[in-house]
Formats: structure tokens, sequence, C-alpha cells
């Protein structure tokens, strides 16, 4: 039996599994403050050197997951910026506004258009995708666990953007929603929101290409890729980023 297969299991004992996860949560939390680092790869020490002659500012964070364990926003939030996080995991949205109160928290997905959709809700929870295919293929691979499927609420990237933006100028975008990434970075009216910096996974090489085309047509220019992660800046803009965000 597979780790996953064992965490999923121990899920059906609440208090147990409760207990675990405070264990677990305590335990990467201390250990990304030791390493300076919460996000997977180091993205979010580039994201806070980018921004490093910036005392604060807001991000969007659309798929934010857990509050802190491979988040690329924590880093951010414990220098004193603030922002809106995506989260639609009722379990994961207790813990952001528990960690994270300056936030403010969306419990949606994002998408192209008003939906109510099938989730599934994976373990580990940083692959839960509404798509079945994708949320198939990790099963299939080895890489997750389906943990429960359920309805949520779907809103327009454009409608989400249009809620944000009425509470402050989005400097940093970071969006991690397994699967649909390049169909709602294509919804997205760039003529009303041009973040400083934008962080996008493309787990593959047709879709780091294919992102890399639709950032390209709103005016961005990649300045950093972090493993699977593709950081972009306005390309009129590009000249003025940090020196550590060379392309």
């Amino acid at each position: 039996m597979s780790k996953l297969s064992v965490l999923n299991g121990i899920r059906k004992c609440p208090p147990l599994y409760s207990a675990c996860m405070s264990i677990l949560d305590l335990n990467s939390w201390m250990k990304g403050r030791r390493r300076g680092s919460y996000a997977q790869h180091g993205e979010d020490v580039f994201v806070t050197e980018y921004f490093s002659k910036r005392e604060k500012g807001f991000y969007l964070d659309i798929g934010a997951s857990h509050p802190f364990r491979l988040s690329n926003t924590y880093l951010l939030y414990q220098s004193g910026w603030k922002g809106v996080t995506v989260e639609p995991i009722p379990r994961l949205g207790k813990l952001h506004r528990k960690w994270r109160p300056r936030d403010s928290l969306m419990p949606i997905g994002a998408g192209s258009k008003r939906d109510t959709l099938d989730f599934f809700e994976m373990t580990p929870s940083v692959l839960s995708t509404v798509d079945a295919t994708v949320a198939d293929q990790y099963v299939a691979e080895g890489k997750a666990v389906l943990c429960r499927r359920y309805k949520i609420d779907i809103l327009p990237i454009n409608e989400i953007i249009e809620r944000v933006s009425a509470i402050s100028r989005v400097d940093f975008f970071s969006i991690d929603i397994e699967g649909l990434d390049a169909e709602v970075l294509a919804e997205i009216d760039y003529s009303r929101f041009r973040p400083e910096l934008i962080c996008v996974e493309a787990n593959s090489s047709e879709l780091r290409e294919k992102i890399q085309l639709l950032l390209a047509k709103a005016g961005y220019k990649i300045i950093k890729e972090i493993e699977c992660n593709l950081m972009a800046a306005p390309r009129d803009t590009v000249i003025e980023a940090s020196p550590n965000a060379s392309a």
C-alpha cells in the first residue's frame, strides 16, 4: 500500500486525520521557515527578490491550495503583503483563514464561464482538479489518490479579477489549476489586468509553448523558468526587473 493510500485511509477517521495534518502543518511551516522558502522550487524567493524594493503589495493566487505548503505567495504574506486566495477545498479554506487572516478567501474555482462542475479532491490536495482526464491520469501514474468528488461553483476569471481589482491593483498573479491554466489565461482581459509579474505552471513542453504564445500575445515576456513554473512580466517593463530576474 502506498503512502498516499495510507494517508487517504486515515481521512476516514477525522480526529486522527486532523491530528496528523496538524503535525504535518507544523513540521512544514518550521521547515519552510528554516529554508526561507515555502514554494516547491524556490519560486517564492525569486518573486520576493523581484519585488524587493516594495515593502507592501497585493497578489491574486488562483489555485492557492495549502496556505503555506508549496505556496508561491506565503513568503510575500510574511513580508507584509496581502491579497486574495482562490481555493475551493473547504478544509484548506479553514486553514487559510487561520494562517493568513489578512488575506481574503474566495472558496470557488476559476474558469471561462459561470458553471457548477465536478471537483476531484486529490491526495495530495495540490493536484486537485476539475478536469476528470487529469485526475484519472494522476491516479494511473500513481501521483495521487482520489479523496472525494463533489460540485463546486466556477466563476469566470474576468469576474474574479473585477472583484479583486475593486479591492486593490494586483502586483503579482499566481495561477495553478491543474489542466486548465492555459484555458483560463486565454480568457483574461489584459487591457484591464496588467500585473507586474505572473507565475503559471506548465508541466509539459506542449503546454509551455502554448502558455508562452498566450502571454506573448498579451504583451508579456518569460523572464525566468523555475522547474515547471514560468515567470512573466510585461515586455515594456522587463528592463526594470530585479537583477535576479534574468531571461
